[in-house]
């Protein structure tokens, strides 16, 4: 259950921070040029989120409460973690087409690593709020007894 409750959570932040850049982008870029998106590109930025958050899961946080992971085997994950996202995200960014040209492709690459570091701001606040509702619950408990 906390797995599915994550998957959703990272949906939803990647999805809004994605729906940012692609307003962002369609404004600047798109607009000048009397272009536009096409009707699937919300679905697209849903499902590419929901792959993204998958990954997300079942690659950095299935072992995060494992207490032998050193540092180093935590940023090497996170290393790959970054790169694998970023070839999904490309991919479908062709595949959808997100992006036309050499001017998009780099434009999309640089939001991408704004998203990316975004989604882990957002995840540690996350996680930060929950340790503060779990510790002021226990000093409840332990001002009750």
């Amino acid at each position: 259950m906390k797995k599915m409750k994550m998957v959703a959570e990272q949906t939803l932040m990647v999805s809004f921070m994605v729906l940012c850049y692609v307003s962002i982008y369609g404004l600047f870029i798109l607009r000048k040029d009397n272009d536009y998106f096409d009707w699937f590109i919300p679905g697209s930025i849903v499902i590419t989120s929901f792959l993204c958050s998958l990954i997300t899961v079942f690659f950095l946080f299935e072992h995060q409460d494992s207490e032998d992971q050193s540092r180093l085997n935590f940023r090497l994950r996170k290393v790959i973690h970054f790169i694998l996202l970023y070839l999904l995200i490309m991919g479908c960014g062709y595949l959808f087409r997100w992006y036309r040209g050499t001017l998009g492709f780099i434009m999309t690459s640089v939001i991408y690593v704004i998203i990316y570091l975004g989604t882990w701001l957002g995840t540690i606040l996350i996680f930060k709020h929950e340790e503060k509702i779990i510790s002021d619950a226990l000093e409840k408990i332990r001002d009750e007894e």
